[in-house]
C-alpha cells in the first residue's frame, strides 16, 4: 500500500499547528478552573472547619481549663498558679489548633499544581514542535 502523501501548504501546516495550539490551551484554562473551583472548595472547606472547632471548642475548654484548675487545686497548688496552668494549657490547644487551620488555608496546598505541570509540559511540546 503506498503512503499518502500530505498535499497541504506550509501555512495550512502551520495555520492547523496554531489552531490545535488554541484548542489544547482553552483544554487547559478549563481544567484549570474546575482545579481552582476544587481548591476554593478546599479552602472553604478549612475555614469551616475553623469556624466549626471554635464554635464548639470554646465552651468544652472552658470546662475543661476549669476541671484542670481545680484538680490542681487539690493536688495542694495555690488557685492562682492552678488557673495560670489552666490557662497555657489553653493557649497552647488554641495554637495547635489555628496552625492546623492555617496550613489548610495556605498558598501551597491552595495552588492548582496539575494544572501547572500540565500547562509546563504542553509548552514544551509546543516548543519541541516548533
Amino acid at each position: 500500500m503506498p503512503l499518502a502523501t500530505d498535499q497541504r501548504t506550509v501555512t495550512e501546516l502551520v495555520g492547523d499547528a496554531i489552531d490545535q495550539f488554541s484548542k489544547l490551551i482553552r483544554n487547559e484554562v478549563a481544567i484549570a478552573r474546575a482545579e481552582i473551583a476544587a481548591k476554593a472548595t478546599q479552602a472553604a472547606m478549612g475555614a469551616g472547619f475553623l469556624a466549626g472547632a471554635a464554635l464548639l471548642l470554646i465552651p468544652a475548654l472552658v470546662l475543661l481549663l476549669m476541671a484542670l484548675a481545680a484538680w490542681l487545686s487539690e493536688l495542694g497548688l495555690n488557685d492562682s498558679l492552678s488557673n495560670l496552668i489552666a490557662g497555657v494549657v489553653g493557649l497552647v490547644v488554641s495554637g495547635v489548633l489555628a496552625y492546623l487551620g492555617k496550613n489548610r488555608l495556605s498558598p501551597e496546598n491552595l495552588t492548582p499544581q496539575r494544572t501547572i505541570n500540565e500547562l509546563q509540559r504542553d509548552v514544551a511540546a509546543v516548543k519541541e514542535q516548533v
